[in-house]
C-alpha cells in the first residue's frame, strides 16, 4: 500500500489572533506543522507528502522540511500553492500526486496531535473494497438545535431566531483528519466538483457513488483554531508523557 498526504497549511489562523500563520506557532518547542511532517514521513505507508502552503510561506516551508533528519526529507519535500478554500486548496494538490498512490489521505496541519492507532484504523477502513474511503471522527457532546434558515457567525448575545429542532446526539459526529481515500473515486470527484464543500468526504458523497465510512477517532485529535486550544495540546503532550510509539 502506498499512501500520497495532501497536507493542508494554506489558512491564516485568523481566529487564533497571532501575529502569525497558526502553524508556526510553538507547541513544546516546535512549530505546530511540523508535528505532522514528521510522523507522515515516519510512516511506512507513506510515500509521498505534499505541503499546501499560503501563496507567501512556500520558501518557509521548505526551510522547514530541509531542517528535519535526513531520513525523512525524502517524503516531504513538495511544496505547492494552496487555493481560496480548503477544497480548492486539494486541488491544486492533485496534479503532483504520485501515479503509484492507491490511497490518498487529506490533514490539516493544524491538528498536530494524531495517534497511531487512529492513523491505522483509518487506513484499515479506507483500504475496505466497500468503501471510497473513510474519515476520522468524533462524538458530538452538546444538544445540538436546528435553526430555519442560516445565519452568519454571530456575536454572543444575539437573538437568532426559533429553534426548528433537535437532532438526535447519538447520530451527530464531528468529521476529523486525516479523511483517506482509494485514489480513483478521490480524483474522478474532483473532477467533477462544481461547488465547494466543508470537507472531502462531503464532496466525494455529492459526486461519487459508494459510501465512505466513519471511524472513531480519539478526542486527542484536536484542530487548533484558537489560543485555549494550543494550551490544552500542550495539556495533551504532557499527559502523554513521551508520546505515541513510532509509525510502523
Amino acid at each position: 500500500m502506498q499512501v500520497s498526504v495532501i497536507l493542508l497549511a494554506a489558512g491564516l489562523g485568523q481566529r487564533m489572533g497571532a501575529a502569525v500563520n497558526k502553524i508556526w506557532l510553538p507547541l513544546a518547542g516546535k512549530p505546530l506543522l511540523q508535528y505532522s511532517l514528521e510522523f507522515f514521513a515516519r510512516a511506512s505507508q507513506v510515500s509521498q507528502i505534499i505541503a499546501v502552503a499560503h501563496a507567501g510561506e512556500l520558501e518557509q516551508i521548505e526551510r522547514l522540511i530541509a531542517e528535519l533528519p535526513a531520513e525523512l526529507q525524502g517524503k516531504a519535500g513538495l511544496v505547492v500553492e494552496g487555493g481560496s478554500t480548503r477544497l480548492r486548496s486539494v486541488a491544486a494538490a492533485l496534479p503532483y500526486i504520485s501515479c503509484t498512490a492507491d490511497l490518498v489521505a487529506v490533514h490539516d496541519a493544524a491538528r498536530p496531535l494524531l495517534g497511531q492507532a487512529d492513523w491505522q484504523a483509518v487506513l484499515a477502513a479506507a483500504s475496505r473494497p466497500d468503501y471510497l474511503g473513510a474519515i476520522l471522527a468524533a462524538p458530538v457532546t452538546d444538544t445540538i438545535k436546528l435553526l430555519p434558515k442560516a445565519v452568519a457567525q454571530a456575536e454572543p448575545g444575539r437573538l437568532l431566531g426559533p429553534i426548528e429542532g433537535s437532532p438526535p446526539r447519538e447520530l451527530l459526529w464531528r468529521a476529523l483528519t486525516p479523511q483517506v481515500f482509494a485514489i480513483e473515486p478521490f480524483i474522478e470527484a474532483y473532477s467533477r466538483m462544481d461547488k465547494d464543500f466543508t470537507d472531502d468526504a462531503a464532496l466525494l458523497a455529492a459526486s461519487v457513488r459508494g459510501q465512505v465510512a466513519l471511524v472513531s477517532g480519539s478526542a486527542d485529535n484536536i484542530k487548533i483554531t484558537t489560543p485555549r486550544d494550543l494550551q490544552l495540546a500542550e495539556l495533551i503532550l504532557a499527559e502523554k508523557a513521551g508520546g505515541d510509539a513510532p509509525c510502523a
